[in-house]
């Protein structure tokens, strides 16, 4: 997709750091604004562990009120290794920091952290973190928690339809989305009903072509903090039957809770499908009763599923039939040899737990696909050897310098 024209602004770079529940990732654009800006990712940039050596597990950790040294140091953990990587990248470029224009995006790690210790307490941290964005000579752009329904939601949409489908410079039809992230889930789809904010429908306009299109974030059913609750309610015996069997639980990494406290096995596992999923239908029930369902009848055309969807699928070569995944779980989890490495595999570990949870919210007795004719016709993975595709951050930056 070629827009580059005689038409087009000068390029300038900008950088946009997507603040996640279950990572910090740096990603650095080149653009050219104009009628419908090109946007060139040059650098993405996560740690998978801190400046400490501590395991990175999202800013929303560092938001401690009752600790105020410890929010103090999410720049030094976090965010300084982040900008002297970029800054050591754009230095053979000739390209000065305070020409880059710096954006830290949080996501539902920060809003569930707002929930919780209040805006006050989330202002404060972004404060630290912007002047820390300063401290670096960079120019500072937006540092706040994004909406998760017309805002990332909506760039999430963008973004694949344009690389997936090429929607807003041809006349392909866009698809629908299920993206599973660690604290939210997010839907997205073109609707035949008209934009209305109340009800999650956004108008979205870009390069010619007009859609309505409905955006929603589910705060709490992302796969980290359903699998958190599914290991609150069952607890550390119990919860023992979402993990594959003959699971030594005394190699469990557990999971933290709150930046606090930690969940971990007390059992070997002993997986059993109905039991599992039964706790995951009733944790997804109670939080679409708070907030309403989904009604994907209205969308316009099929779907496809992004991050826990994607990562479900892979690990049985399942991506494109997703349908087929509670055939998989149940043919491979009632025996852990058939998860080589699980003994210190952090993402080996809960594969049985994520699994089952995708499937029961998406093809489960109450699962999403069983109120609509359109289909998930396969799972997408977010990166490939050039690093990562599917990020909203390159919708929100299509967005701001389109037009």
């Amino acid at each position: 997709m070629n827009r580059h024209s005689a038409e087009t602004s000068a390029a300038i770079h900008t950088a946009v750091i997507d603040a996640g529940s279950s990572g910090t990732r740096l990603f650095l654009y080149r653009v050219e604004p104009g009628p419908f800006a090109y946007v060139e990712k040059l650098l993405e940039k996560e740690f998978s562990t801190m400046a400490s050596g501590a395991r990175e597990d999202g800013i929303n950790n560092f938001v401690r009120p009752d600790d105020p040294a410890a929010e103090a140091t999410v720049v030094p953990e976090v965010i300084d290794p982040l900008l002297a990587h970029a800054k050591a990248f754009l230095a053979p470029l000739g390209i000065e920091p305070r020409a880059v224009e710096v954006n830290l995006l949080a996501t539902a790690g920060m809003r569930y952290a707002e929930g919780l210790h209040g805006k006050e307490a989330v202002d404060r941290l972004y404060g630290t973190i912007r002047a820390g964005i300063a401290a670096h000579g960079f120019a500072v752009g937006e540092t706040r928690t994004t909406c998760g329904n017309e805002e990332e939601g909506v760039w999430t949409w963008i973004n694949l339809n344009d690389i997936v489908r090429h929607t807003f410079d041809t006349a392909n039809n866009p698809l629908g989305i299920i993206e599973i992230g660690g604290s939210s889930m997010q839907i997205s789809f073109p609707t035949d009903e008209p934009p209305d904010a109340a009800r999650h429908i956004h108008p979205v306009s870009l390069n010619g072509r007009t859609f309505a299109v409905y955006c929603r974030s589910f705060i709490g059913l992302g796969q980290d903090d359903t699998r958190k609750e599914m290991r609150r309610r069952l607890g550390p015996q119990g919860s023992a039957v979402c993990f594959p069997t003959g699971f030594s639980g005394a190699l469990d990494h557990g999971d933290v809770v709150d930046g606090v406290g930690e969940y971990r096995l007390a059992a070997q596992g002993t997986f059993d499908f109905d039991a599992c999923s039964h706790t995951y239908e009733a944790i997804v029930r109670s939080r679409l009763a708070e907030t309403g369902p989904p009604d994907l009848s209205h969308s316009l055309g099929d779907f496809v599923g992004i991050d826990a969807v994607f990562h479900a699928t892979r690990h049985w070569g399942i991506e494109e039939n997703p349908e087929q995944l509670r055939a998989a779980i149940e043919a491979h989890c009632h025996d852990v040899r058939n998860f080589p490495g699980i003994e210190t595999g952090e993402y080996i570990q809960p594969q049985a737990a994520n699994a089952t949870y995708v499937q029961t919210l998406l093809f489960g007795r109450d699962g999403l696909f069983r109120s609509t004719t359109h289909r998930l016709l396969r799972a997408l993975p977010s990166r490939d050897d050039t690093g990562t595709l599917l990020t909203w951050t390159r919708g929100y930056v299509l967005c701001k310098y389109s037009g």
